[in-house]
């Protein structure tokens, strides 16, 4: 119960502080903020309630799409071989995946100047630092009506390594059309899914720190996969892998492949599901 209670207040807290929003725009529009929802596996009815709202943000015929300030931003790799980028967020619905033609292209939607994303590149011995934060403010209140959206798209033509920190908020993140060669992520409160199926093209690492809400993560099934757990106070589900004990498991192609794909996982309050 004293879990639950911890959970829920988590989930109240998010919810009372975080919408978001986006409309039709060439390169920034609906289908690139649509929300798998066929997968529920995790029934909480503060999620339920924030999914909602977060669909809110389709209807083009919305009063708080008017008053909204959209941008695309793009970045170029300019002479770097590989690139280190780190994400900073304290609120937002976040989507991220490959496509950009350059280094970068994000497009943003928020209802407040001030949350105008801080935006930093720069190339170091061959080594570009790309870095993408939402503005501190002492006083950041999201009012009702407040929406803010980060769709970040990133070239698949070069080593990238993540450091991605996330207050609170809805992410998708699909990573394996990217080069990536190390993945951190911090998790605050909210809802995560985190989809690796596909092609990779290097042996990656994977860390995850989980936070208050719910985490999925989809499997790939042509590469082997190692998952190392550290267990917290939340649940955590792994199906179609093979246990080799309490903290490890791995997949039938474990050690049969070129490449390989390390994930460590720490669990925080709420639940995890791996498949």
């Amino acid at each position: 119960m004293k879990l639950y209670l911890l959970f829920i207040i988590g989930i109240s807290l998010f919810i009372s502080r975080c919408n978001t929003s986006f409309e039709d725009k060439k390169d920034f529009n609906n289908d690139d903020f649509t929300e798998n929802t066929d997968n529920e596996d995790f029934n909480s009815d503060n999620l339920n309630d924030l999914e909602e709202k977060m669909e809110e943000i389709m209807d083009e015929n919305s009063a708080n799409n008017e008053k909204l300030i959209k941008e695309i931003i793009e970045v170029k790799a300019n002479d770097a071989k590989s690139v280190k980028i780190e994400i900073k967020i304290a609120a937002c619905r976040l989507n991220l995946s490959s496509g950009a033609k350059e280094l970068f292209k994000g497009g943003f939607a928020y209802s407040q100047k001030k949350w105008k994303p801080i935006i930093i590149y720069n190339v170091k011995n061959g080594i570009g630092f790309l870095s993408i934060e939402q503005p501190e403010n002492n006083n950041m209140n999201f009012n009702d009506d407040d929406q803010y959206v980060w769709n970040l798209k990133f070239t698949n033509k070069l080593p990238i390594d993540f450091n991605l920190e996330f207050g609170a908020g809805i992410s998708e993140i699909k990573l394996s059309d990217l080069n990536v060669r190390n993945f951190n992520m911090t998790m605050g409160v909210g809802k995560t899914e985190l989809d690796l199926i596909g092609d990779w093209k290097q042996n990656t690492e994977i860390h995850m720190d989980g936070g208050i809400g719910y985490t999925k993560v989809y499997m790939p099934d042509n590469v082997g996969v190692k998952i190392n757990v550290t267990k917290g106070l939340g649940n955590i589900d792994v199906k179609n892998l093979i246990k080799k004990d309490d903290k490890t498991y791995i997949n039938k192609l474990y050690g049969k492949t070129e490449k390989t794909i390390n994930i460590y996982i720490k669990t925080g309050i709420g639940k995890i599901d791996i498949e």
